[in-house]
C-alpha cells in the first residue's frame, strides 16, 4: 500500500475471495466456485462486481454491462457466439463464464433471450450476475435460473461484523495515504457510507488529493467533487444566473451522479454543516426523489438538476 497515486477503487480492489469483505454465509456459498449460476444483489459498492471477476478469473469469460449493453442484440451477437465457441484445457472443454453486471438495467427482450441461452448452454457455461434491485429482474430469471445471494447484512450480527471489517480496511488505507484519524472519526466516517465501500474509497482519494492529513467532521462531510454543489444548496437563490453557470460548468456532465449524491450524501453534509436546518431534510429528500424520477422523462436532464437545486434552495432558506 505504499503508493496511493492510482485510482483507489482499482488499487485496493480484492483479487481473491479471501480478500473480500462479506458475511460468512456469502463466502461459504462462493468457495465452491462456478457450480451454478449466481446472482449477487444488494447495495452499491459492496463488492459484487469484484466478486464476479474473482469467480471468473480461472475461466474463459465474457463481460457484459447489462445497463449499457441491454438489448436483445447483445445476446444474439455477443453471448451466443461466446457460449457456442469451444475452449479447451488439456484436451477437455473448459467451462465458460458470462459476467452480467448491473443485470437490473436490462430490457424485457434481453431477459427473454437470456432465459433461452442459459438453458441451451447449461452444461458448458455459467452465468454470474449482479444487481442493486432484485425486484427489477423478472422473477422467472432470478428465482429459477440463478442462486440469488444478498450482499447486504441480513441481521445485526452481520452488520456488526461487516462494520468492523470495513473499519480495518479503511483504517489501513487511511494510514497508507498518511491521513491520521481517531477511532471516533473512523467509526463515523465508515458509518456515514456503510455499506458502500466504493464511496469510502473515493472519499479517501479525494482527501488525499486535497492534501488532508487528518480525518475530521468538516473534511468528511462530503467529497470535494460535490462540495460546491452542496454549498450552493445551502445558499439563498438570490443570484439565479450564477447558480446556473456553476451547475452547467461543473456538474453538467455529471447529472446522474449529482442527483444521486443530493439524496445520499447531502443529508450528512446538512447534518454537519447546517444542523439547524435538519428539520427541512424530509422535504429535501422528497423533492430530490421527484426530480430523480423525472430525469428519465425529460429531453434535457440538465434542466432537472437545475430545477432540483433551485427547489432545495427554496426549502432550506424559507
Amino acid at each position: 500500500m505504499s503508493s496511493v497515486n492510482e485510482l483507489f477503487t482499482e488499487k485496493f480492489r480484492p483479487q481473491k475471495l479471501e480478500q473480500l469483505i462479506a458475511p460468512e454465509r456469502v463466502k461459504s456459498q462462493l468457495k465452491h466456485g462456478l457450480v451454478q449460476n449466481l446472482l449477487l444483489f444488494g447495495s452499491a459498492g459492496t463488492g459484487k462486481t469484484s466478486t464476479l471477476f474473482i469467480l471468473a478469473k480461472d475461466h474463459p469469460y465474457l463481460y457484459i454491462n447489462a445497463s449499457d449493453q441491454r438489448g436483445i442484440d447483445i445476446i444474439r451477437d455477443n453471448v451466443v457466439p461466446f457460449c457456442s465457441s469451444i475452449s479447451l484445457d488439456e484436451g477437455k472443454e473448459k467451462l465458460k463464464c458470462i459476467i452480467l453486471d448491473e443485470l437490473d438495467g436490462a430490457t424485457a427482450e434481453f431477459y427473454k433471450a437470456l432465459r433461452a441461452v442459459m438453458e441451451k448452454y447449461a452444461k458448458s457455461a455459467r452465468f454470474v450476475a449482479s444487481c442493486n434491485f432484485l425486484n427489477k429482474i423478472p422473477e422467472p430469471i432470478w428465482e429459477s435460473r440463478f442462486l440469488p445471494i444478498s450482499y447486504d447484512p441480513i441481521n445485526d450480527t452481520e452488520k456488526v461484523y461487516l462494520t468492523g471489517e470495513y473499519k480495518k480496511r479503511v483504517g489501513a488505507i487511511l494510514q497508507a495515504a498518511k491521513i491520521s484519524f481517531t477511532e471516533e472519526a473512523l467509526t463515523k466516517f465508515v458509518e456515514n457510507d456503510f455499506p458502500d465501500m466504493r464511496a469510502l474509497m473515493n472519499k479517501i482519494q479525494s482527501l488525499h488529493l486535497r492534501g488532508a492529513v487528518e480525518l475530521t467532521a468538516e473534511n468528511t462531510a462530503t467529497s470535494s467533487d460535490f462540495g460546491d454543489l452542496f454549498r450552493l444548496c445551502l445558499q439563498p437563490a438570490t443570484k439565479p444566473y450564477d447558480n446556473y453557470k456553476l451547475i452547467v460548468n461543473q456538474f453538467g456532465s455529471r447529472i446522474d451522479e449529482s442527483l444521486t449524491v443530493l439524496g445520499s450524501e447531502f443529508p450528512e453534509y446538512l447534518k454537519n454543516m447546517a444542523p439547524a436546518r435538519l428539520d427541512k431534510l424530509p422535504a429535501v429528500l422528497i423533492v430530490t426523489a421527484e426530480y430523480q424520477y423525472q430525469k428519465s422523462f425529460v429531453i434535457d436532464p440538465l434542466i432537472t438538476l437545475l430545477a432540483a437545486v433551485f427547489r432545495i434552495q427554496q426549502i432550506l432558506n424559507t
